[in-house]
């Protein structure tokens, strides 16, 4: 089947189909303006594809033997017959999918008559972005595209008439104009993308409240707690009474899932975890953002933290905990450390002791100076502290060279009674060490 020259209003569809049919080209005319009534604009649509696919008649060759119009014709057939099956086809597929299959058709259509065009400015640039658009929308109704990739994608629709419009603005001047149009919208939309992620990043959720209470037993003397955390500023302390309560209270985005969970082992020892997940790897903007998690802890047990976070702050009061140990990882952000004037009890904390890590950002550690600090810095991991930078008091702590490493331990550590050591790796920041006095207050 050919597209005819002779008796046509438009695209010679008509004509066409009368030529291999009973029906003369007004009664298909006439049966195109029913069905697209009908059909809501599919048959409309079916008329295009046909005009897309079919070849126009020419005198020069055989158009008895033509499989492009076989399935240009089952094609524009399938479209009109899937509107009316289309709540069966929903129903099989989960979601009603028929418009984007439908114009997934159609620029299918489109993108193989540039193909097949002889002209220099084809548009298959055009085509393969009109193809796209549908193939998005498929992928979301199946559940197969993440949330936050189909909504950048809805929020990105604008980009859609810059590059319509840089297209027909540079086509009468190069032959590249497409693939100009495309690349200057590409830029556009990422760079929107990451200005508007970047601005939201930082700002503080609300949307969603976590919050946990958990009784510690009279029998308990030790606890562990573990903290891991993903986009979330982090406050820890102690209790300002003696109940024996761990209390955590999360507020942050819909997009991250807060578990709390505590188990006591019957042998005198507790453990309590939260943990911040993301279901999603691509939430969408409106579900970014930083989340806050406040944790106070009992003042009567002794404490082992571990803590883990990815990117915000860290202010770890443990001034009136008893504090056996802290292994602290923080990629990104600033953390404050403040340490108890307490002697850990455990044997193991001498053979592994705690260690404070801040991958991109500052450390600020605050020692009392009843205690008698190691501060071990490897020196592939951190730079020299220095007294010019304020980073030590250097009549309360001295800079000790050993090999591969910079110690700053304190000048009375053989005379004190508590005793402590860490071990420090920032190496993309600054470390600063401040004695405090009983009342907190600061040698800076």
């Amino acid at each position: 089947m050919v597209r005819r020259f002779s008796n046509r209003l438009f695209g010679g569809v008509c004509a066409g189909l009368a030529s291999i049919s009973p029906f003369s080209p007004a009664v298909w005319r006439w049966l195109f303006v029913i069905l697209t009534l009908l059909t809501s604009g599919a048959a409309a649509l079916a008329y295009v594809l046909l005009w897309w696919l079919l070849p126009l008649e020419n005198p020069l060759e055989d158009n008895r033997s033509n499989p492009a119009g076989i399935f240009a014709i089952a094609l524009a057939l399938a479209i009109i017959i899937g509107w009316f099956v289309r709540d069966s086809l929903a129903e099989a597929l989960g979601a009603d999918l028929y418009w984007p299959l439908a114009a997934t058709a159609l620029a299918l259509a489109f993108l193989f008559r540039q193909f097949r065009s002889a002209r220099v400015q084809s548009n298959i640039i055009l085509g393969l972005v009109a193809l796209v658009i549908p193939l998005f929308a498929i992928a979301s109704g199946l559940g197969a595209l993440p949330e936050g990739i189909y909504d950048l994608a809805l929020r990105a629709w604008p980009a859609l008439l810059v590059f319509l419009g840089l297209m027909l603005l540079l086509r009468p001047r190069t032959r590249s104009a497409s693939f100009f149009a495309l690349l200057v919208s590409l830029v556009l939309v990422a760079g929107i993308t990451a200005f508007a992620f970047s601005n939201r990043i930082n700002e503080q959720r609300t949307e969603n409240t976590v919050t946990a209470e958990e009784i510690v037993s009279e029998g308990i003397t030790t606890l562990q707690i573990n903290i891991n955390m993903l986009d979330t500023d982090v406050v820890v302390f102690g209790r300002s009474d003696d109940q024996r309560m761990i209390e955590a209270s999360f507020v942050g985005s819909e997009a991250s899932e807060v578990t709390p969970s505590y188990l006591e082992d019957g042998t005198g020892s507790g453990t309590f975890t939260i943990q911040e997940t993301k279901p999603t790897a691509f939430p969408s903007l409106d579900e970014i953002g930083r989340g806050e998690l406040q944790i106070t802890l009992p003042t009567n047990a002794a404490i082992a933290v571990t803590l883990v976070t990815q990117n915000g702050t860290v202010n770890f009061d443990a001034a009136i905990l008893e504090l056996e140990r802290l292994k602290m990882t923080l990629e990104n952000g600033d953390a404050i450390v403040t340490l108890p004037e307490y002697q850990p009890r455990s044997p193991s904390v001498e053979a592994d002791p705690g260690e404070l890590t801040v991958s991109n950002g500052d450390l600020r550690v605050r020692v009392p100076a009843a205690v008698g600090g190691r501060f071990v810095l490897n020196q592939t991991s951190n730079s020299q502290p220095t007294t010019l930078e304020e980073d030590f008091d250097d009549l309360l702590y001295a800079l000790e060279l050993r090999l591969n490493e910079w110690v700053l331990v304190s000048r009375t550590y053989d005379d004190t009674d508590i005793q402590i050591t860490y071990g420090i790796n920032v190496p993309n920041g600054n470390f600063r060490l401040d004695v405090i006095d009983a009342a907190g207050t600061g040698s800076d």
